[in-house]
């Protein structure tokens, strides 16, 4: 076969893609020469997939050994009209295979970039346990599941295992303070000295002391995390959270500043929190939260599940917006999101397993929503 049908091929294939240079296109416009039936192509760049795909049928449905029958069996003419009817045969049934060598050219690039977003989304999976701890000279330790060494840090020694930190048996008299850091994609859980459970969700970080010391039990948070806190009413343990300080006795709570209002939400789920922002105070009981930041306290009936649910495996969407809900996603996934078109101020329910694949989201997010989610790259992208 002559290598024009399938140079032409390939470029009438460029052309639907939008990739075709201009070097390229005015090769493609020579060729219309030997192809006219071409230029109704050209005239229509951006076809959709289903109309090149009607397209390229109904010229194959017309067998090339069809055309040329009828074509001969119309010619009842002399011999010049005979051949010229030949010649519009060949050209119409090199048309088709023009056409069809395009189509499949365009099927395959069509495929390649499904099979390169599905790997690439295969890539993509679920937050798992790991973060870095930066000890008190700046060193920094790796921490991750198949991990089980030993830490030291001057007179501080303990061990990482598969559960996490636990520095409940550290022997350390003189403390030395310590950062730990969640990246998105993971979380990780800390027991304190004092014997306080800490759970630290995707993008969060904790400041805490080896071993506590003095009146007060004082760590310091940023992002998102739920505490156990181990009974000692002549030590209080306080939280310092970007300017709000929560002090509790024998209590469990989960602190929250990934809000999109920049304010920080804390919800009790036992005992008793004091909740200090500026010059305000505000004492409350299990079942209620604080909205706190800049100087001022809302506290309001909690939604218990809200702050457990991340904890124990799954996103739970309570009354939230769709800003919200990409946060903790993007978060937990490590991905980007990519909004191109306005949001609403609308408030959604429902929940979904923090190990669903991305798929899975991106089609409960649609279900859910009545967006278009899709994934490209590392890209969520919301139309």
């Amino acid at each position: 076969m002559d290598s024009k049908y399938f140079r032409a091929a390939e470029l009438v294939s460029l052309y639907i893609r939008k990739e075709i240079s201009d070097q390229e296109l005015q090769e493609l416009k020579q060729l219309t020469i030997n192809f006219p039936q071409l230029n109704s192509w050209i005239e229509d760049q951006g076809l959709d997939m289903e109309e090149i795909n009607k397209r390229v049928l109904y010229h194959q449905s017309n067998n090339k050994q069809e055309i040329w029958q009828t074509i001969i069996g119309k010619s009842q003419q002399n011999n010049k009209i005979k051949i010229r009817w030949r010649q519009i045969a060949a050209m119409a049934a090199s048309l088709i295979l023009t056409l069809s060598i395009a189509f499949y050219f365009y099927q395959q690039r069509i495929l390649k970039t499904d099979q390169q977003s599905k790997q690439v989304n295969t890539m993509i999976t679920p937050g798992s346990k790991k973060a870095t701890l930066t000890l008190s000279d700046g060193s920094k330790v790796e921490l991750g599941t198949n991990l089980s060494d030993r830490i030291s840090d001057g007179s501080t020694s303990l061990e990482i295992h598969q559960n996490g930190l636990d520095y409940s048996n550290n022997k350390a008299q003189k403390p030395t303070i310590h950062k730990l850091t969640i990246p998105t994609g993971a979380t990780y859980n800390i027991e304190l000295a004092d014997g306080t459970k800490v759970w630290l969700n995707a993008q969060s970080e904790l400041e805490f002391p080896s071993v506590f010391s003095g009146e007060d039990r004082i760590v310091k948070v940023t992002g998102e995390a739920y505490f156990e806190v181990a009974k000692d009413a002549k030590h209080p343990f306080k939280v310092n959270v970007n300017g709000t300080e929560v002090q509790a006795l024998g209590t469990a709570f989960n602190i929250n500043t990934h809000l999109s209002s920049n304010k920080i939400k804390t919800i009790l789920t036992e005992g008793r929190i004091k909740v200090t922002d500026g010059g305000q105070n505000r004492t409350i009981t299990a079942g209620h939260e604080t909205i706190s930041g800049q100087g001022q306290i809302e506290v309001n009936k909690a939604d218990i599940e809200e702050a457990l649910s991340w904890k124990e495996g799954y996103f739970y969407f309570n009354s939230k917006d769709l800003k919200e809900i990409l946060g903790e996603i993007s978060r937990w996934y490590a991905i980007d999101v990519d909004i191109q078109r306005k949001l609403t101020n609308e408030h959604y329910n429902g929940g979904l397993k923090r190990s669903a694949s991305i798929e899975t989201v991106c089609k409960t997010l649609n279900d859910l929503t009545g967006f278009q989610f899709t994934m490209s790259q590392r890209k969520l992208i919301i139309k």
